[in-house]
């Protein structure tokens, strides 16, 4: 296995629990939600690739759940989950990225359908509309995504919360030290 479980757990979990560092350091507090963030996306990977049985990354966790005889141990994965969503929301929270990307699909879909169509599309009239027509449908619907994942990330990024997620992941750590 190229990722160790315990190690990225507790990691994760350390960096979950960065409210409790920026009271003795705020740049402390930052470096943990700047390497969380990159924590939570391995996390996500690895979850990923556990719960849909690809066993790229994650082969030994199957044989460390097999060996355990801790009965907790089994739920680790929901856990590992709402850690990378926790942390990967955390600095990216207040990032507008439904209106960057309906902008460049519309400015797609207008360029596409332009090539592939060009008896049908000559004025730029149309290809204005078009634009306009996919830009908005396109910020919709992410705007509706983006508002979901702001209400997740608000809710998991409260310091309570938030500690609770990085406490429980790291005794889920330890649990595969122990295995």
């Amino acid at each position: 296995m190229l990722v160790s479980a315990g190690i990225i757990l507790v990691v994760g979990g350390l960096c979950a629990c960065a409210p409790l560092f920026k009271r003795v350091s705020q740049s402390l507090g930052r470096a943990l939600s700047v390497l969380g963030f990159i924590v939570g996306m391995v996390v996500l990977i690895v979850a990923v690739d556990y719960a849909l049985g690809f066993n790229f990354l994650s082969g030994a966790i199957s044989d460390a759940l097999a060996a355990t005889s801790s009965p907790y141990l089994k739920y680790f994965l929901p856990a590992m989950i709402v850690l990378g969503i926790l942390l990967i929301s955390r600095p990216i929270r207040n990032v507008r990225w439904a209106s960057i990307i309906s902008l460049a699909l519309g400015l797609l879909v207008s360029y596409f359908l332009r090539t592939l169509l060009p008896s049908l599309f000559t004025s730029s009239t149309v290809l204005v509309i078009v634009f306009l027509i996919a830009t908005l449908a396109i910020y919709t619907l992410l705007r509706f995504v983006e508002d979901l994942f702001d209400f997740i990330g608000s809710v998991l990024a409260f310091p309570p919360i938030a500690i609770a997620v990085g406490l429980v992941n790291i005794y889920f750590g330890i649990l595969f030290f122990s295995v």
